[in-house]
């Protein structure tokens, strides 16, 4: 690839020589340095090769001593071609245009990637860019890799890494999140109990700190404390004499009920396509996009669907250049009817979708048990679904001011 360039920029021949001695001729190219390839086979007494230009000349002595002839056949790369087109003056100065534009176009940035990212999605990523004056199109020396890794990792709690680098003109944010579980994440220095998020029946209990106040087959209303982080320190009289206060921290289960209501309507209004579609192509160039003319009509109901693609060179020189495609299909809407079965059928599957969504979070499926019946427009879903999950969340613990023994003392006097 690189000799085929250094080829194209100093100008190469394809040349034909013809003589008794066209063996000994290219026997004194070689030994005297002179570069030969593309050669084809020697047939009556003649030789086709490509050469470089700069070696033309020094074969001068050498077709004196061998007399043979030399043809120059094909004339290529970039010497000929300006040459060729010396009088074209606008040409020239389009060719330099261009070669100034992608120069400075190559100084800028028109791509950014966000790898690595979850519970911090890409549009807040590239969002906080813009605030930083990031955008596409920014230099690329006026990003301080470094000050921008660092303020990711202070102005999102999730990331505990950063990396920004250019390839090309594209700028790539690569970070890395944290996993922690929901409960170390609402750790504070403040001392928590551990309180009923709602009503329920305790399951199980694991305590590792504070002090539990419930035990399983206890009923719990929401609010009441679970897990007390407050512990009293008794004196030899059985008296209180101080608080030590800690973050209370337990696995508590309990059973909870959750009431499940859908409907499903006997009427829907479906959309089929019919077959019938347009596509329009685009050009877009910066903020300005060049789109066929439209040649139809606009259909009554349709669904667009957009393809588009950005130019890019070297694997990594991205430009603002996008080309794409525009589909308009035809859509034809219509009242369906919605039978008993399809509604069972529908519903079983939206059902399934709320018991998968409460599995994802830990929750433990127990029972369930869900009826429909044919109301006046719809189809009424409704039961309950019998749990077993975490239900605790975290409150501040309530400090009380330690007994003073004097006071307790003229209190009994």
């Amino acid at each position: 690839m690189i000799e085929r360039f250094y080829r194209f920029m100093t100008g190469f021949l394809m040349v034909q020589v013809r003589g008794k001695n066209v063996s000994r001729f290219l026997n004194l190219c070689i030994r005297n340095g002179i570069h030969i390839y593309q050669m084809d086979n020697m047939e009556h007494m003649q030789c086709t090769f490509g050469m470089n230009l700069r070696d033309l000349y020094r074969l001068t002595p050498l077709l004196r001593k061998t007399r043979v002839r030399i043809y120059i056949k094909k004339r290529m790369g970039l010497p000929f071609f300006l040459y060729r087109y010396r009088k074209r003056k606008i040409f020239a100065a389009s060719l330099l245009g261009m070669a100034l534009g992608i120069l400075f176009m190559s100084t800028r940035i028109w791509r950014i990637e966000v790898v690595g990212n979850s519970s911090v999605g890409k549009d807040t990523i590239l969002n906080y860019l813009k605030e930083k004056e990031i955008n596409y199109g920014v230099d690329r020396n006026s990003i301080d890799n470094d000050a921008l890794e660092l303020s990711l990792r202070q102005d999102f709690d999730p990331v505990i890494w950063a990396s920004v680098y250019e390839e090309g003109t594209k700028l790539v944010v690569c970070i890395q999140e944290k996993l922690v579980s929901e409960k170390k994440a609402k750790q504070t220095d403040t001392c928590m109990d551990l309180v009923a998020a709602k009503d329920a029946k305790i399951a199980s209990v694991i305590t590792r700190n504070g002090i539990s106040l419930v035990k399983a087959g206890d009923q719990v209303k929401a609010g009441d404390i679970l897990v007390t982080g407050r512990q009293e320190i008794l004196d030899d009289n059985g008296e209180i004499k101080e608080y030590y206060y800690q973050s209370a921290d337990a696995d508590i289960l309990a059973y909870a009920v959750y009431d499940y209501e859908d409907s499903i309507p006997k009427q829907m209004v479906v959309s089929d396509a019919t077959g019938k579609e347009y596509t329009r192509f685009f050009f877009r160039i910066f903020d300005y996009q060049f789109t066929t003319p439209k040649l139809h009509a606009d259909f009554e109901h349709s669904e667009t669907f957009e393809e588009s693609s950005q130019l890019c060179l070297l694997n990594s020189f991205y430009l603002p250049v996008y080309t794409g495609k525009s589909r308009q299909v035809e859509l034809e809407k219509k009242i369906q009817k919605v039978s008993m079965e399809e509604a069972k059928s529908m519903a079983l599957e939206n059902f399934n979708q709320f018991l998968a969504d409460l599995e994802e979070n830990g929750v433990e499926i127990m029972d369930k048990n869900v009826m429909i019946e044919s109301m006046n427009e719809n189809y009424r879903i409704y039961g309950k679904v019998k749990v077993c999950e975490s239900i605790i969340k975290q409150k501040p613990t309530e400090i009380l001011k330690t007994p003073d023994k004097k006071e307790t003392a003229q209190e009994e006097e």
